[in-house]
């Protein structure tokens, strides 16, 4: 296959927002970047990195704008990183920040990425660093993932922090000053990594809000680990069709092409893994209509819809194949437990 990294959908920020604000058409930036717009609705849904790469190359041409994520990136924040983000900042110093960051982000928002720390010195250089061969949209990738690593730092900081100095690695000269301004801080042009750079004695700073988090469950950390290794080829498909199903019931044709596989091999290697891809496509499906059913109050009509089928008695008679129960039965039980036990308790 093709992809090599993938990440989450939250990591584009404030897209919608910041096009909308320049002139541009979120709607027409998705089509020609050929990802579905409920990817905004959707921010734990996972992306092959070259397609976050394309969108943010697209979005970069409808502005006319060649630094058009440095500019997207001012309004980026931890919150946007979701449970990794909150994981992050309830770290007791900045140090301890960097290094959870640094272990987790593979593992839970962004994988065949790296964050390094080097010393130089009292300068401390945290880099950003993509092993994913995907070239097109890389700079606009990196320039975002700078103010993210800034929103880090300013956690312990303050709000208004800004590094010493950024590196971007590869940008063209001509965009220096123009990158330099939005980013607020003097930005050198180098071949290595794109990195931020500040005093080391930072990394003492202790977290201004230690002790008012109840931490992470075990169920959300759990959620979120499923990034899927880059010989797993089931796992990698099965993300493809979750991205896929956000706007389409998707074909095995047409996945076979989207993961640079011809058909006949892909349906071999699945086989080679005890798997077929209806098996793959009934479990997505099955993921879907449960987060459907828990997070929104769509009705089943809509839901079936949603997932692809003519009728809704189909999409119910599928789902009781699959849990058992019908999905309305299985939304009551849902909301039966969610509801506060009201019985007195026995003495």
């Amino acid at each position: 296959m093709h992809q090599t990294g993938y990440t989450r959908a939250s990591t584009l920020g404030p897209i919608a927002e910041v096009v909308a604000a320049a002139g541009g058409s979120i709607e027409r930036v998705f089509r020609r970047a050929d990802l579905p717009l409920a990817l905004l609705d959707s921010p734990d849904t996972l992306l092959p990195l070259r397609d976050h790469f394309r969108l943010l190359m697209m979005t970069s041409r409808e502005l006319h704008d060649e630094v058009f994520a440095a500019r997207l990136g001012r309004q980026a924040s931890m919150a946007g990183l979701g449970v990794f983000g909150r994981w992050v900042a309830q770290a007791p110093t900045l140090l301890e920040a960097i290094q959870r960051a640094g272990t987790s982000l593979p593992h839970m928002l962004q994988n065949a990425t790296q964050l390094v720390v080097r010393r130089y010195g009292n300068e401390i250089h945290w880099s950003y660093e993509v092993s994913d061969p995907a070239r097109d949209g890389r700079l606009q990738n990196e320039m975002l993932a700078i103010w993210y690593m800034i929103a880090v730092v300013r956690h312990f900081t303050g709000a208004w922090w800004l590094p010493d100095r950024i590196i971007l690695g590869g940008l063209p000269s001509r965009l220096r000053c123009q990158a330099g301004e939005l980013m607020g801080t003097d930005t050198a042009i180098d071949n290595a990594a794109s990195a931020i750079v500040f005093d080391r004695r930072l990394l003492r700073s202790v977290n201004p809000n230690l002790g008012q988090d109840d931490g992470l469950a075990a169920s959300e950390l759990g959620r979120i680990f499923d990034l899927p290794d880059p010989d797993d080829l089931p796992g990698r498909l099965s993300v493809l069709i979750e991205l896929e199903l956000l706007d389409r019931r998707p074909s095995l044709a047409h996945m076979a092409a989207r993961s640079g596989l011809a058909r006949r091999t892909l349906q071999r290697r699945l086989s080679e893994a005890g798997l077929s891809y209806s098996d793959l496509l009934r479990n997505a499906l099955q993921r879907r209509a449960v987060r459907l059913l828990s997070q929104t109050e769509r009705s089943i009509s809509e839901i079936a819809a949603m997932l692809g089928y003519d009728d809704p008695s189909h999409f119910s008679r599928a789902f009781e194949r699959w849990s058992g129960v019908p999905p309305t039965h299985w939304r009551r039980l849902l909301e039966a437990r969610a509801q506060p036990d009201t019985h007195p308790s026995s003495s």
